[in-house]
């Protein structure tokens, strides 16, 4: 009758820890503290193995195994509440993180496109105020070499190539 009374128990603990699932510094403390107390009773188990029976014995159970049974089912249910409000808090902040990222590069892209306006509309206005005359290109004329004793080391142009 006493092992219902603490299963029950630490079933109600595991509960309260999902529907409070706040991950403040007292939660952590806690769960460190019970991973410390966990790793004890490991040792302890292993130094010590009927212990568990004496205990079994103690709160009603039949065998040593069946606590040690019992006592694993409420860890893993401690996990898995523990694992499910940490990934939990984790999308929280990817959402947030995201959302934020989101709004500062529409915020960036607004300021660089007044930024490209702002500097059209300067353009704009200085060729308003002096008008930029193209000059026209012209086409090179060609070179005329001489064929003195100069350039007689050089080449000869072909014909049709500009020199």
């Amino acid at each position: 009758m006493l092992i219902k009374v603490l299963l029950m128990a630490g079933i109600g603990v595991v509960a309260l820890l999902f529907v409070r699932g706040h991950s403040t510094a007292r939660h952590q403390a806690v769960r460190r503290v019970m991973v410390v107390a966990f790793a004890g009773l490991a040792t302890a188990s292993l130094l010590f193995p009927q212990t568990w029976q004496s205990a079994a014995e103690l709160l009603g159970v039949g065998r040593g195994t069946d606590l040690l049974l019992y006592a694993t089912i409420l860890v893993v249910l401690g996990f898995m509440v523990t694992s499910y409000l940490r990934t939990r808090d984790l999308q929280r902040q990817v959402t947030v993180l995201s959302r934020r990222l989101a709004l500062d590069e529409a915020l960036a892209a607004q300021q660089q496109a007044a930024l490209v306006a702002q500097q059209e509309a300067a353009r704009a206005a200085l060729e308003v105020a002096a008008p930029v005359t193209r000059v026209a290109q012209v086409p090179p004329t060609p070179v005329v070499v001489d064929e003195g004793p100069v350039f007689a080391a050089l080449p000869a142009p072909r014909p049709g190539r500009w020199v």
